[in-house]
């Protein structure tokens, strides 16, 4: 045999093999007729956040907001992820940060504190 022992390919044999078109790459739509099936609408449609309402900028707030109320400035990380609805990763990404600069400290695995010391009458703003 030819080619080491595998066999060539048939003239003509792969010719029912055409290129995609580009017609042929767009994503499938979504059936958005009331009438047909409400609940395959319904598991169709995903409620999407605002770009912002995702941002860091936006949890960060919401994570000093939380931090405010803590008593002793003390916090769990799950009770964070869940009370903002994001996942754990996110609330790292605050932490680390603010870990970083030394305005918390991690008690344990899952509990962070507030460190600084606010002199009487100072408070923390979310500007």
């Amino acid at each position: 045999m030819e080619g080491g022992g595998h066999k060539m390919a048939a003239p003509g044999q792969w010719e029912h093999l055409r290129p995609l078109r580009p017609d042929t790459l767009r994503p499938p739509m979504l059936n958005l007729n009331l009438d047909d099936d409400m609940q395959f609408v319904r598991r169709t449609l995903k409620v999407r956040r605002s770009r912002f309402d995702a941002s860091l900028v936006y949890l960060t707030r919401k994570f000093m907001d939380l931090v405010k109320r803590a008593p002793d400035g003390v916090l769990d990380l799950n009770e964070v992820a869940r009370t903002l609805g994001v996942r754990k990763r996110r609330v790292y990404d605050i932490t680390n940060v603010l870990d970083g600069i030394h305005l918390i400290q991690k008690r344990s695995k899952n509990l962070i504190q507030w460190v600084v010391k606010l002199s009487q009458g100072q408070v923390l703003t979310n500007q």
